[in-house]
């Protein structure tokens, strides 16, 4: 069991709830005007709710479900759906008028969703009434702009009818409430919120903040609330420039302005609103939009790596960057140093992988004229006096032979170099090494010295593999974006889903590569990649590891089944296009027609998508 269901599970043993009572007819169920008082204590939510809940879910079946709105006692207000279904709920009173709280109904997704403070999806046997174990039921509560609990919304329908996306589609439509219902309370002025420039906007996944004329920060959706770590009692109070890092220039027109977090992250802002007179002021130093800011593209990992890099920027600390092969150590290393105070000196990226064993000593330490035979004869720097005053960055640093090991970390040590068959010259640069080697493993094993490694590791940076990043989307559009600058291509939303579900073991470089392919293969006319334009074996791949998908352990199939995702991407399309179909198209990239065809293959009608 999930833990939300066991900490129900504990509570409900705690307060002696049986496990095995049908409830009778009376029991848990409220009076007419009970009810009524409870429905106009959340009418204004129920108002948000229809257009809403109309958008979203569509599209979806609910031909065997119901769509319940509880308030936060756990007490039905409105129950729609399937009439046959409906009649089958009845019987447990999943129904208007009763109350579903835990202490009442035991383990359930409404109840449930109440006391966890969160969504909660309850399935079958993890109903704590044996009498419920027929239902699969998916709850997330909604708060208004304080924080304050307000409403549940609830779809539930036969355990085996259940569907793997009802927690994303209610999940998204709670947002879209929670949004709306922000917009519609507040006139003053509105900040919206997001990591990425070109998702800002998108209102279902906005950070957004609400201002009073005197800068005080009076309302925040659940985004904006954790983004901010924002607690209920601090808003009306806390100043809006507590928030931020960095001051607002003033907005013109849609322009996002670039901001930052007290991490000293991007945010990307646009106001709304009324344009009142609110200044934001500069709290500390802010980084400007850098080379480190540009690889941010909303990975979480990502830019926790980012956030820590920028603190050691202007110190004499070296950093050790670890990953796959594939994962951009060196294009981090470039940021690094166009981040740093150093941009205006040299960079000098040295693989000590590629070097073959006789020349890496003369190429790094450099050599004197004459120093050996067939040496030139004005000599050589190397390319560590080459880095003076710049960034010295060695890649594959655990395959540098043991031998000059002791070398490099001698220059480490003195800050000298000695040429072959020259004198000792001063250096002073900022030292990057990168490895996808375990170098603390090969210490252990005798292949690295361990006072070089503890040289080099002054601060480790682990940079996430592809395949445990959220931010392959963004990564796609923006390589795409550099393929084909003139041209707006996108992925079919198969491939897109195939993509999504590849482990990609040659990381963002077999990405980067995949895609310049495509973007060369796809007809001049064609703004959508099919599996036609990707790489034969990239698509043999991605067509095999489908095919392998019904074999895999329970909870990956649905990952990996490419008709499944493909549902998805449209499913989210069209919540994100609010029904639209020809602005899910045109988010799918795919035309209106295309997206017909899908939907019939899906089992669902243009009018039923539409909503």
């Amino acid at each position: 069991m999930a833990t939300p269901i066991l900490h129900s599970w504990k509570r409900c043993r705690e307060h002696h709830v049986a496990a095995e009572r049908l409830l009778p007819p009376e029991e848990g169920v409220v009076e007419t005007l009970i009810l009524e008082q409870a429905r106009q204590s959340v009418e204004e939510w129920l108002r948000l709710a229809r257009p809403v809940l109309e958008g979203v879910f569509g599209g979806f079946d609910t031909s065997r479900s119901v769509l319940v709105v509880a308030d936060t006692q756990g007490l039905i207000v409105e129950a729609e759906g399937n009439s046959s279904f409906l009649e089958r709920a009845q019987r447990v009173h999943l129904a208007r008028g009763a109350i579903w709280h835990e202490g009442v109904r035991g383990t359930n997704a409404v109840g449930t969703a109440i006391a966890e403070g969160a969504p909660v999806e309850v399935l079958g046997p993890e109903h704590y009434l044996s009498c419920n174990e027929f239902l699969a039921c998916t709850a997330a509560p909604i708060f208004d702009g304080t924080g304050r609990l307000v409403a549940v919304l609830d779809v539930s329908c036969d355990w085996h009818d259940h569907h793997p996306h009802t927690r994303a589609l209610v999940d998204t439509a709670v947002r879209l409430i929670e949004n709306h219902a922000i917009v519609a309370r507040h006139r003053g002025l509105r900040i919206h919120l997001h990591r990425d420039a070109h998702a800002l906007g998108s209102f279902v996944d906005d950070a957004i903040v609400c201002v009073d004329d005197d800068g005080r920060v009076v309302a925040a959706n659940s985004a904006a609330r954790r983004l901010f770590s924002l607690r209920h009692e601090e808003l009306g109070a806390v100043p809006l420039e507590r928030l931020f890092r960095r001051a607002a220039p003033v907005p013109r027109g849609d322009e996002p302005v670039l901001l930052y977090d007290p991490q000293g992250n991007p945010l990307y802002a646009r106001f709304e609103g009324r344009r009142a007179r609110v200044v934001i002021r500069r709290a500390d130093p802010a980084p400007a939009n850098d080379a480190l800011a540009e690889l941010d593209t909303g990975d979480e990992a990502l830019r926790r790596v980012i956030a820590q890099a920028r603190r050691v920027l202007d110190k004499d600390i070296p950093i050790l960057l670890r990953g796959e092969s594939g994962v951009g150590k060196e294009l981090f290393a470039q940021a690094l140093h166009r981040s740093s105070p150093r941009r205006d000196k040299p960079f000098v990226a040295v693989n000590c992988a590629a070097l073959p064993e006789a020349l890496i000593e003369a190429e790094l330490f450099g050599y004197a004229p004459g120093a050996y035979t067939g040496a030139r004869r004005e000599g050589s720097l190397g390319r560590i006096r080459e880095a003076h005053g710049g960034t010295l960055f060695l890649d594959e640093i655990g395959d540098m032979p043991l031998a000059l090991q002791g070398r490099l970390l001698r220059v480490l040590e003195t800050k000298e170099v000695v040429p072959l068959g020259g004198k000792p010259v001063r250096v002073e640069f900022a030292l990057i090494a990168a490895t996808h080697r375990d170098l603390p493993a090969e210490v252990e094993a005798g292949r690295f010295r361990a006072d070089l490694y503890y040289r080099l590791a002054g601060l480790t940076l682990t940079l996430p593999p592809l395949r445990e990043r959220s931010d392959l989307p963004v990564l796609v559009e923006r390589i795409l974006r550099a393929c084909a600058p003139d041209r707006d291509l996108r992925l079919a939303p198969e491939v897109a889903a195939a993509f999504a579900a590849h482990s990609w073991p040659g990381n963002v470089r077999e990405l980067a590569q995949a895609l310049r392919v495509a973007a060369a293969l796809v007809d001049e006319e064609e703004m959508v990649i099919g599996w036609e334009a990707l790489p034969e074996g990239l698509a043999a791949a991605l067509k095999q590891r489908t095919s392998m998908s019904p074999s895999l352990p329970q909870g990956q199939e649905e990952t990996l089944e490419l008709a499944t995702l493909s549902r998805a991407a449209i499913e989210r399309a069209l919540v994100a296009s609010r029904g639209n179909r020809t602005a899910a198209a045109r988010r799918l990239g795919i035309s209106r027609a295309t997206l017909y065809r899908k939907l019939r293959e899906m089992g669902s009608t243009p009018a039923q998508a539409a909503g």
